[in-house]
């Protein structure tokens, strides 16, 4: 049995890694993994970075960030409802969502965004950071709010209010570096991997707000400067209202 690396969209059952089936590096985690997304180029519709607030360093003892795939299909635009379909865990957090430009240089729009992030393996992060990029960093779903055109704010207050309580707030300032240098970080480091790039991804920085755990069915509303700009109901049936 080879190293692990996650190939399903949701894997739903609990799952404790081996020693030999951790990657023995974080390298040979991102290689891993993009060789999968080289081998299929047109399944991923976005990034997200991890490592990019006080709180997922300590965590996982990094000083740089990390990144892991999302699938087309776990990207939302503007749902009504979220995520839709079967995850592991129900939680999620405010961050800034980039999309990338044509000349695969920057961004050309933003969007406040709701990460729900996912992972099936036991032990993390004790497990290490190596263990999580070789499950695509925990990707779960990605739920874009309405499209800013042009580059995206250094600063702002992100929020997130559940069944009208403002539960957690956070800074875009308080990122390890504005959502811009984060970008050119990633795309530096997405290409040493070699890994499929495109226009029109996105890239989704990093918490802002805290994760929090959700309830099936509470009404969520992100607020950007206390302001709503994206509400919707958690749910993982594929049906309903």
């Amino acid at each position: 049995m080879g190293i692990y690396l996650r190939r399903e969209r949701s894997p739903l059952k609990p799952l404790r890694l081996s020693e030999a089936e951790r990657p023995a590096s974080l390298e040979a985690a991102y290689a891993g993994q993009a060789a999968l997304q080289r081998a299929e180029p047109d399944r991923w519709g976005g990034w997200k970075l991890g490592g990019t607030n006080a709180a997922s360093r300590a965590a996982f003892g990094v000083e740089r960030l990390y990144y892991g795939a999302l699938e087309r299909d776990e990207i939302l635009h503007r749902p009504a409802r979220a995520p839709g379909f079967p995850l592991a865990e129900l939680k999620g957090e405010a961050e800034i969502a980039l999309r990338l430009a044509p000349d695969l240089c920057g961004a050309d729009a933003w969007c406040v965004a709701l990460e729900m992030p996912s992972s099936p393996l036991e032990g993390l992060p004790g497990i290490g950071v190596a263990a999580l990029v070789a499950d695509r960093c925990a990707a779960g779903a990605l739920i874009l709010g309405p499209l800013q055109e042009g580059p995206p704010p250094a600063d702002g207050r992100l929020g997130q209010e559940v069944d009208g309580e403002l539960l957690t707030e956070g800074r875009i300032a308080d990122l390890s570096a504005p959502p811009a240098d984060l970008l050119a970080e990633f795309l530096a480091l997405a290409r040493a991997h070699g890994q499929p790039l495109a226009p029109g991804q996105w890239v989704a920085t990093g918490g802002i707000t805290a994760c929090l755990p959700y309830r099936p069915g509470s009404r969520l509303r992100l607020l950007f400067d206390g302001q709503p700009v994206l509400e919707l109901r958690i749910t993982m049936e594929t049906t309903g209202p």
